[in-house]
């Protein structure tokens, strides 16, 4: 039951970290600029503009499912606390960005675009499509910081997988790899008789060069 439940938490973690990340290259690499090829400015700024809400709401589902696996591990599954706590510290600001933009950025965004009207018509060097340029790209630049976060914890967790295992378990893995190791060493040392008879060569050798 334990395994199963453990099974279960790290398969959580990996999967929240990989739908984020997907969801990043995805929406910046495909949605986005597919988008505003097949679609004029107006209904571009308008679909994303309905997406990103969506978007910033499965961002912060993802990096609290991965924030709360972490939390778990540090307080019981001893794991190393150096790169737990690196992992807990790059989550959670992670999670406090993707809070800061779905619920202050966000709604300011929308009302800048309800301001500009039409990104069509509105020159743009309109103080209204000033300000909403502004705000997008506060957004995106939080987006990528963000998307930055939550793949430096996937990749410290691929680094020192041990975030991922118990202690009894990373003990398991250290006894059979010093038992590999002594195994190995033993094998590459030659026979006990076959190093006798070098050193009787050796002693040999040396009588003869000194007579």
């Amino acid at each position: 039951m334990r395994a199963t439940s453990r099974l279960l938490a790290n398969f959580a973690f990996l999967f929240a970290l990989a739908v984020w990340g997907g969801m990043v290259v995805f929406f910046t690499f495909i949605t986005t600029p597919i988008v505003f090829d097949t679609l004029d400015r107006d209904l571009a700024a308008g679909l994303l503009g309905e997406l990103f809400p969506r978007y910033f709401q499965l961002q912060i589902i993802c990096s609290a499912v991965a924030l709360a696996f972490v939390a778990g591990r540090l307080l019981f599954g001893a794991p190393p606390r150096g790169v737990t706590i690196a992992a807990a510290v790059l989550l959670t600001v992670a999670l406090g960005i993707g809070l800061y933009n779905a619920f202050a950025v966000q709604p300011e965004l929308a009302a800048a675009q309800a301001r500009v009207g039409s990104f069509v018509t509105t020159p743009r060097d309109d103080p209204a499509r000033l300000a909403y340029g502004r705000l997008h790209g506060r957004a995106m630049i939080l987006n990528g910081l963000a998307a930055l976060l939550g793949g430096a914890t996937l990749a410290l967790a691929a680094y020192n997988p041990a975030l991922l295992t118990r202690r009894d378990e990373r003990a398991v893995i250290t006894v059979a790899t010093a038992t590999d190791g002594a195994n190995r060493e033993a094998r590459l040392q030659p026979p006990a008789h076959l190093s006798i008879k070098t050193k009787n060569r050796k002693s040999i050798y040396t009588l003869i060069l000194s007579i």
